[in-house]
């Protein structure tokens, strides 16, 4: 290569390079002055999942601290304690229903055999440790086989017989236990009663047919002696609840003293005598 060339070439990266420079430095200022928009943007992003991660260790730690509350066996339970005030008068309200078994005490045994209730409640809760209940309760139980041998001596045939009790009543409710998936409480109160006594004996009515069946004899129970009265009464008691779920629903079971002033038999009339039982029922409660 000659010295001419070489020295055109010198000329022309003389030329070239400062351009070549000048290009170099724009792009690095560019490159520079973005990146701090990027940082910032980044800080965006980092600041909103904090943000987003708050609040679900807030829901979380809700959660926990308000899981399994029981309020007693009444209002909102599971995830919700009761009650939630401020919300609507809906968490105020109690219902219940429930069967079970009676069981007649002192006296009452020798005029009462073992039977049945169903309760049906529904009232007020106004606050997680006191409501109140308007409560029906029907009862109803067996007359032993010495009172019915005896009746049906007096009335010259072979009887059947039953007592039924049913009434209404108010009854204050004291939830001693709001927490956890266990609850229970106190109640008890008093209302009007009403009682029947009723034996009847079975009546022939002939032969009966039908396309099922055949032919077969009939009976109906025909009233021998009958008696009722209207009275006062009282009842005391504690239950248990479980909660079913974060509905509000809780399986119970309960147990009270039922005591009724039902007149004792008199010349004129069959009384069986005041009343002292135990219903223990099981059922649900919202």
């Amino acid at each position: 290569m000659s010295c001419s060339a070489v020295c055109l070439s010198s000329r022309k990266l003389g030329r070239c390079l400062p351009a070549f420079l000048l290009g170099v430095t724009v792009a690095a200022s560019t490159a520079l002055a973005q990146t701090p928009a990027s940082t910032q943007y980044s800080s965006n992003a980092d600041s909103g999942s904090d943000v987003a991660i708050n609040q679900g260790l807030s829901v979380l730690s809700y959660h926990s601290q308000e899981s399994g509350q029981n309020s007693g066996g009444y209002g909102n339970g599971g995830y919700h304690q009761y009650p939630k005030y401020g919300q609507s008068g809906f968490h105020h309200i109690a219902i219940e229903a429930g069967a079970g078994f009676d069981a007649p005490l002192g006296n009452t045994k020798n005029a009462q055999t073992f039977g049945y209730n169903i309760k049906l409640g529904g009232g007020w809760n106004f606050n997680h440790h006191f409501g109140t209940l308007l409560e029906y309760e029907f009862n109803r139980t067996g007359i032993p086989n010495s009172v019915l041998a005896s009746v049906g001596a007096q009335a010259g045939v072979g009887v059947n017989g039953d007592v039924h009790i049913w009434g209404f009543t108010l009854d204050p409710v004291y939830y001693y236990k709001t927490t956890g998936s266990w609850g229970g409480y106190v109640t008890g109160g008093g209302g009007f009663y009403r009682k029947v006594t009723t034996f009847s004996t079975p009546v022939y009515l002939g032969i009966g047919c039908d396309f099922y069946y055949g032919c077969y004899p009939q009976y109906s129970n025909q009233t021998v002696s009958h008696f009722s009265s209207n009275q006062g009464g009282l009842n005391i008691g504690t239950g248990l609840t479980h909660n079913l779920g974060d509905g509000g629903a809780k399986i119970y079971a309960e147990a009270r003293y039922v005591w009724v002033d039902s007149p004792g038999p008199t010349a004129t009339a069959l009384g069986s005598g005041t009343v002292s039982m135990i219903p223990v029922t099981f059922g649900v409660r919202f």
